[in-house]
């Protein structure tokens, strides 16, 4: 058993450590893993939307006084945002990690209202009402939203805790739990309560909202080694007289012949996974649809599903079932033709060749007459649909075109040795294809090629072909070695994107620290208004040094106060007019010096440029204007070399480009989109990191290497023009995607038989 997230090297430790038995403590560590997944971004994009949230009510203050007080706040969340993501994994981890502890009494979620005695509190104290009411409406509403997931989840833990269920008051992966870890951060770190308010309702926006995936995601996890996995939650209804009158008519609907309505679909979930690890689709719901749509009635208790799908594919063929044929072959005769093709060197090019070969070298051995029978020519043509929509999925590439070929032969033996091949959730034959048409998915650039993939994927088709491979064991095999790989593969291409997400963290920090300096140095040249020219020296060299030591340091430093003190000095000295017995501010002028040395300016450059802005009038005899001028225009800025940022569509959006806003806001980050290249071929890139509060957009391919950087503007503008699409799990598998095109065609071709037989 392997997790598909193994959790990161130190909380492995942290499970390790404890005395868990061994099975526990692998599912632990997946759920640990499915955690970082899931839930990193999301704790990102809180403090993102929380920045954010307090730099538009900044700019929208009614007062210098207000805004102060807001950017005040702002500075006091830099610390606590620093690592609140990982502070926040690493208490997940923790609740997991003792799980088996008896839990500590937990403090009341809410205090009630005060009393008619108590109203002359505080405004503290009020503060903190709104905060404990705020805190416990945010539970019982993600409660409300989860209330089945949390049930499922809160049994398959007390199975693993070998305790009684977990309610949701307990629960670790609970909203009341995340709710009661993110306050005690918040009141560790001294967070005043004025910024908690914000900090929770944009910590519901991003992550309460968003848990139910989460939830839902490790149900599956735990079902599917083995916790529980048939469980349903039925919630108890009380029988009064409302409740009979909606059973009898539901019963009653039931008896008329009206089929129930159908379940709604769950939302669309973004893939995220590297290589296209989607989870797999299932096979027999898809079959159950195309029943449904096809009119054709559902299986029966005792009426395999495989039965109805060879009927269904009856229909496709315009011709009823036929009956016993007296000289098809028995299958074990046609798997012996078909394990002697296997070990030929040459392979088919396509099914339909395939199954012409098998039935000529039948006839050479049983007579002229012989045919195949009927569920073997029902698995080979729809062996032969499933591989056509996969081969229209391909780009132009040999060594996955060849590999498709030479799989043909082990995948129709598969097939007609397993009756489930069709229809069974989850196969390793299927496995297997599905590793091998990604490799040649016509989404793939080529930069996003991995030869050591294709070297391995040819090894183990190799090695399959020298194997009965009737049995799924043999497929199981070849699966785990490409699966290695791809794992190996997949922490690469992390670690070279988290590069490239720092990278652009680093960019971002630069933008809102010029940002931050601009608007400082226009506010002083508003009150004060020096000379033009002083203001251009103002904007170009002083604003790398504002820059500078806003980064280095941050907004809430003294030495950043120190550069605002010297912006004012500057603008009031230059304001002053400029006369004889002016005289230059020497202190002032060694401060801008020794500020401009630090951002690279050449000593007489630094000296020219400090006696100007320490002089009233902005004069120096010393230098002319158009000289130093020149020597500015040819002096690097701080972070030029990062290069400009895309432009923005400054027509407003419309109301489907806003939608499309609005989704990307509340992706997580490492979504994939396929992306119009421009030439029609449509890409697949990997959304690793966005901001909020710049809109900036990083995209990296299949192998974690930058291919690209946008705007969220422009990208909203695509996705509703159709040139970028985003890819959700139920739609990342290109075999699933394949099966599905093939269901809808059969049941295309079915239902017009049906029309036609009417008529």
């Amino acid at each position: 058993m392997s997790a598909a997230f193994p959790p990161p090297p130190a909380d492995a430790a942290r499970l390790a450590a404890t005395d868990l038995p061994p099975r526990v403590r692998e599912l632990l560590g997946a759920l640990v893993g499915l955690c970082h997944h899931t839930l990193a971004a999301p704790f990102l994009l809180t403090i993102e939307a929380l920045e954010q949230a307090l730099l538009h009510d900044a700019d929208h203050a009614r007062n210098p006084q207000q805004q102060a007080e807001l950017l005040a706040q702002r500075g006091q969340l830099h610390a606590f945002a620093g690592n609140f993501s990982e502070r926040m994994l690493e208490a997940v981890s923790e609740a997991l990690t003792r799980l088996r502890e008896p839990p500590a009494p937990a403090a009341p979620a809410a205090v009630p209202p005060p009393l008619p005695g108590m109203l002359g509190l505080s405004l503290v104290a009020e503060h903190e009402v709104d905060r404990n009411l705020l805190l416990t409406e945010m539970v019982r509403r993600e409660n409300q939203r989860s209330a089945n997931a949390l049930n499922l989840l809160g049994q398959r833990l007390g199975v693993l805790a070998a305790a009684p269920a977990f309610d949701t008051e307990t629960l670790p992966l609970g909203p009341q739990a995340l709710c009661a870890m993110v306050r005690r951060l918040a009141e560790r770190d001294g967070l005043a309560v004025e910024i908690q308010l914000p900090l929770y309702r944009s910590f519901e926006r991003q992550v309460l909202e968003r848990l139910g995936d989460t939830l839902d995601r490790a149900n599956a996890l735990l079902a599917q080694h083995g916790v529980l996995p048939g469980l349903v939650y039925t919630p108890y209804l009380a029988r009064s007289a409302t409740t009979r009158r909606v059973i009898t008519q539901s019963v009653g609907a039931g008896r008329s012949g009206r089929p129930p309505p159908r379940p709604q679909a769950p939302a669309s979930t973004p893939m995220t996974g590297w290589g296209g690890s989607a989870p797999a689709g299932s096979w027999s719901g898809m079959m159950q649809d195309a029943l449904a749509e096809a009119g054709s009635p559902s299986p029966g208790l005792n009426v395999p599903a495989g039965t109805v799908l060879h009927e269904l594919l009856q229909q496709a063929r315009r011709s009823p079932a036929p009956p016993s044929d007296p000289n098809a072959v028995p299958s074990a005769s046609v798997d012996a033709v078909l394990a002697r093709l296997q070990g030929q060197a040459s392979a088919a090019t396509s099914v339909t060749d395939l199954q012409a070969a098998v039935v000529a070298q039948l006839r050479n051995e049983h007579g002229a007459q012989a045919s195949l029978g009927s569920h073997d020519r029902d698995n080979l043509d729809l062996l032969r649909m499933l591989l056509q929509q996969v081969q229209q999925q391909q780009r132009p590439d040999p060594v996955p075109a060849a590999l498709l070929a030479r799989l043909q032969i082990p995948l129709a033996r598969a097939a007609m040795a397993d009756p489930g091949f069709f229809v069974r959730d989850e196969h390793p034959a299927r496995e297997l294809l599905n590793h091998v048409a990604e490799a040649g998915a016509s989404w793939l650039g080529d930069d996003d090629l991995d030869p050591q993939l294709l070297q391995r994927l040819a090894q183990s088709v190799q090695n399959l072909l020298g194997q009965d491979a009737r049995t799924p064991e043999a497929f199981a095999a070849a699966n785990e070695e490409i699966q290695q790989h791809q794992r190996a593969a997949a922490h690469r291409a992390e670690l070279a994107e988290r590069r490239h997400v720092e990278a652009a963290r680093g960019k971002e920090r630069l933008e809102l620290a010029r940002q931050q300096a601009n608007a400082q140095i226009d506010q002083c040249c508003d009150r004060q208004a020096p000379p033009r020219f002083v203001q251009t020296l103002l904007r170009q060299a002083w604003a790398d040094a504002l820059t500078l030591t806003r980064l280095r340091h941050g907004e809430d430093s003294p030495q950043w106060q120190e550069r605002l003190q010297q912006t004012e000095r500057i603008t009031r000295v230059t304001a002053e007019a400029a006369g004889e017995d002016a005289s230059t501010d020497a202190p002032l002028a060694a401060e801008v010096e020794a500020a401009l040395l630090q951002v690279g300016y050449h000593a007489e450059e630094a000296a020219a440029v400090a006696r100007r802005l320490a002089t009233p009038g902005g004069e120096d005899e010393s230098t002319s204007r158009t000289e130093l001028s020149a020597r500015l225009k040819a002096h690097a800025r701080l972070g030029e070399h990062a290069g400009p940022r895309q432009a923005t569509d400054s027509t407003p959006r419309s109301e489907a480009e806003e939608a499309c806003y609005q989704q990307l806001a509340n992706l997580p980050f490492g979504s994939w989109f396929d992306i119009d290249d421009g030439e029609g071929t449509m890409r697949r890139q990997r959304l690793s990191w966005y901001s909020l509060l710049t809109g900036h957009v990083l995209f990296v391919n299949a192998r974690g290497q930058k291919i690209g950087e946008t705007h969220m503007d422009a990208l909203a503008r695509q996705m509703s023009a159709g040139h970028a699409q985003l890819v959700t799990e139920e739609k990342g598998r290109l075999v699933d995607r394949a099966w599905q095109a093939s269901l809808s065609a059969l049941r295309a071709l079915a239902g017009r038989f049906s029309q036609d037989h009417t008529a």
